[in-house]
């Protein structure tokens, strides 16, 4: 009786060890920590809460030449990322994410002044959520937002499941995106002061340009003050980072295999003194 219980002690402390080891290999889930810096400068560009998409490449936000979709649209005039949730819903596996400058849950507190920064964690799996996609509309400006229309364009993971290490996403004046969904005179543009109603387009999604950067010069802002005297296309407006945030997985996989090869050398040990 004495002799199958350390049997099945000693194969009890194997599954477990191997269990660990097994977990740590195996595991495709990772948590990472997506960081939003709004890095204009102190009179420069607002911006509405990052919408944030994890996929598995099928997802796509939108197509330059093309014209946006009602999701874009709600994005880029609004800030209003209830649409490209829903699309993405349908997506097998997919995650998503809006964040937020703060948890006030009005405005101005949720969006990003320059300066302003914040972040999010969440657990992400290597097949289902290996590309990022995300998009913004700026403030103030009538349908002017970034985004990346590739939806491969940034992979978390590798094809082999590896997550890529620290990931830094710069963007700037060269980065925006014009919806083609309304006339640029800042006429009912949210945060504009100007008041007035917008006027309606049905021109192609596409890259604002320095000319159409050019029209951002001394922009007013609804909170008072006006925008930097220029934005080049060359200046910073916002920044993406993403890294993995540390998790206990690889140390217990760590130390089960330092239990599997402690047990093996007792074992053995044993094994041999019961022979001599």
């Amino acid at each position: 009786m004495y002799t199958n219980s350390r049997i099945l002690t000693r194969a009890a402390i194997r599954g477990i060890a191997a269990a660990a080891c097994f977990a740590a290999v195996s595991a495709h889930a990772i948590t990472v920590k997506v960081k939003v810096e709004n890095i204009s400068a102190s009179d420069g560009l607002w911006f509405t809460p990052v919408f944030f998409g994890f996929h598995d490449g099928s997802f796509d936000t939108f197509d330059p030449g093309a014209t946006a979709s009602a999701s874009i649209e709600a994005v880029a005039e609004g800030g209003d990322a209830s649409g490209l949730i829903s699309d993405i819903s349908g997506v097998a596996g997919a995650k998503s994410h809006v964040l937020l400058q703060d948890s006030s849950g009005a405005p101005p507190g949720v969006l990003f002044a320059p300066g302003e920064s914040n972040y999010f964690t969440i657990d992400l799996d290597s097949m289902n959520n290996r590309y990022l996609s995300f998009a913004s509309m700026l403030l103030p400006s009538n349908d002017a937002f970034f985004g990346n229309a590739d939806p491969m364009q940034y992979d978390l993971f590798d094809s082999y499941g590896n997550f890529k290490g620290y990931q830094e996403i710069a963007l700037f004046g060269s980065s925006i995106w014009d919806a083609g969904t309304e006339l640029n005179d800042f006429m009912g543009a949210a945060f504009s002061p100007l008041g007035g109603l917008s006027t309606d387009t049905l021109d192609a999604v596409s890259l604002l340009g320095q000319s159409g950067l050019n029209e951002f010069k001394g922009a007013a802002l609804a909170t008072g003050g006006n925008l930097s005297s220029s934005l080049m296309a060359g200046d910073q407006v916002a920044r993406i980072s993403i890294q993995q945030v540390p998790d206990t997985t690889q140390y217990i996989g760590f130390m089960g295999a330092i239990a599997l090869i402690g047990f093996r050398f007792v074992t053995k040990r044993r094994m041999g003194k019961a022979a001599a």
